[in-house]
C-alpha cells in the first residue's frame, strides 16, 4: 500500500491570533505559523483583536503592537478572558525596566525583539502543545522569623 500526503489531507490543529500593528510582520508571522499547519488570524487593532478573540478563542495569542501601557493592559486582560490560550507578547525593551515591566504583564510569556523567528516558533509550538495556558502564581511571601 501506498499512500502520500496532500494538502486535503491536513487538518489545522490550532488557531493563532496575531495582533500587530506592523504588515510587514503579519505576512512574515503569518506564514510561519501557516507552514505548522495552524489557522492564522490577524488584527491590526485593539478593538477588533479583541472581537476576534471573543469569537473565535484562538489557541494561541501573538501580541506585536506598539500601544501605550493602558491599552496593552486593555488589550491583554481582554485576551485572557476571551480565551484559555496562552498569550506571547514581543517587546521591543532596551532597558531593564522595560524589560521588567512586559514580564509582570498578563501575558504567558514575553519574547525582546527583535526575535530570532526560529525560537519565536518553537516557543510558540511548545505552548501549543501545552494545551492551556498556565496559571498565574502569587508570589510566597515568607516570614523569615518562623
Amino acid at each position: 500500500m501506498v499512500a502520500w500526503k496532500t494538502e486535503s489531507d491536513t487538518i489545522p490543529l490550532h488557531t493563532v491570533l496575531i495582533v500587530c500593528d506592523e504588515p510587514g510582520s503579519i505576512t512574515a508571522l503569518d506564514s510561519l505559523f501557516s507552514q505548522r499547519n495552524c489557522i492564522v488570524l490577524s488584527e491590526s487593532s485593539v478593538r477588533t483583536a479583541l472581537q476576534t478573540a471573543r469569537l473565535v478563542s484562538p489557541s494561541l495569542m501573538l501580541v506585536d503592537m506598539q500601544i501605550t501601557k493602558s491599552e496593552r493592559a486593555e488589550l491583554l486582560s481582554g485576551l485572557r478572558k476571551a480565551s484559555t490560550g496562552p498569550i506571547i507578547l514581543l517587546v521591543s525593551a532596551n532597558t531593564a525596566q522595560l524589560a521588567f515591566e512586559a514580564n509582570e504583564t498578563v501575558a504567558d510569556e514575553y519574547l525582546m525583539k527583535p526575535v530570532n523567528p526560529a525560537v519565536l516558533v518553537v516557543k510558540a509550538m511548545a505552548w501549543l502543545g501545552h494545551g492551556q495556558r498556565r496559571e498565574r502564581y502569587s508570589p510566597v511571601n515568607i516570614n523569615p522569623s518562623i
